[in-house]
């Protein structure tokens, strides 16, 4: 039996007589099961605002706007923009936007939801080369967002789950762990999309944490301090970060620091959890605020 959501997916690209873009991405979810897991972990409600990142064909977003009470979907493709002005006329409750969702304003468009102080929910078919624009896009309105529901390449997925010592884990690993509560949804074969990628995907759920996972005295220090671990995978971490000056850190410096953080200096980044960057950061933020040597 053909899935429901596959064959309205195919009559739409033959009545529009579109094409799929490969170099956009465009891999159509088209598994009955997999948007069913997908609207039950986004548990909708007639409350509910919903942005959806990449629209498509508009074929999830009917089932969307059919449970919520608003919708703003976002679709940077102009030929299926003109497919959902057409085929989405009837629902009063959709706000359709074409824009880049790795670039645009989030700010911006939560400004046409009718409710201004309600949270907000973000489903999105996400391509895989602007998944993590998107999601660090998505960090400016992290605070009128109750939950991200994320269809995503497993290599991708995998990256964002892992924890460390995992060969996945690295720089974004610990940027959305310290924001979100991550939970993996679905496995999603090849063929629960038209067309076939070459590769699996996952849905997995992002739910903001009321507070960072770790307390740090400077978000912004410990990110690049990250950043800089997650540099030079193959070496030390004492070497990684003697190789960024940037950090206003002397190469004579780090092995002391490392030792006051109980690390050894023979560790690897992607062997640190959350909780040891932390604990690094904030003792070489308060060496560099008090200006000592």
């Amino acid at each position: 039996m053909i899935d429901s959501v596959r064959q309205e997916v195919l009559d739409l690209l033959r009545r529009h007589r579109i094409l799929p873009k490969k170099s956009l991405g465009q891999n159509f979810l088209v598994s009955d099961s997999a948007v069913e897991q997908l609207c039950a972990e986004a548990a909708l409600s007639a409350q509910d605002q919903v942005i959806e990142i990449g629209a498509g064909l508009g074929q999830i977003t009917r089932l969307i706007a059919e449970k919520v009470q608003w919708v703003i979907a976002l679709e940077f493709d102009p030929q299926l923009m003109a497919v959902l002005k057409t085929e989405l006329a009837p629902l009063p409750n959709i706000t359709l936007i074409q824009a880049d969702a790795a670039h645009c304003g989030y700010r911006e468009v939560l400004g046409h939801f009718p409710d201004q102080q309600g949270r907000v929910k973000v489903i999105g078919n996400l391509p895989y080369y602007v998944a993590v624009p998107i999601l660090v896009r998505l960090d400016e309105v992290r605070d009128r967002i109750s939950l991200i529901i994320a269809t995503l390449q497993k290599e991708l997925a995998d990256r964002i789950r892992a924890h460390p010592a995992e060969k996945a884990y690295g720089e974004l690993s610990v940027r959305i762990q310290y924001f979100y509560e991550v939970r993996k949804v679905a496995f999603l074969p090849a063929d629960a999309f038209y067309p076939q990628p070459k590769v699996a995907s996952e849905i997995i759920s992002l739910r903001p944490l009321k507070s960072p996972r770790v307390l740090v005295q400077d978000e912004e220090f410990f990110f690049r301090l990250v950043r800089a671990a997650f540099s030079q995978r193959r070496k030390t971490l004492l070497n990684a970060l003697r190789a960024h000056p940037e950090l206003g850190v002397l190469r004579e410096e780090w092995p002391d620091f490392l030792k006051e953080a109980h690390l050894s200096p023979q560790c690897r980044g992607e062997t640190l959890s959350l909780e040891e960057f932390a604990v690094l950061s904030d003792l070489v933020f308060r060496h560099l605020a008090s200006g000592t040597s």
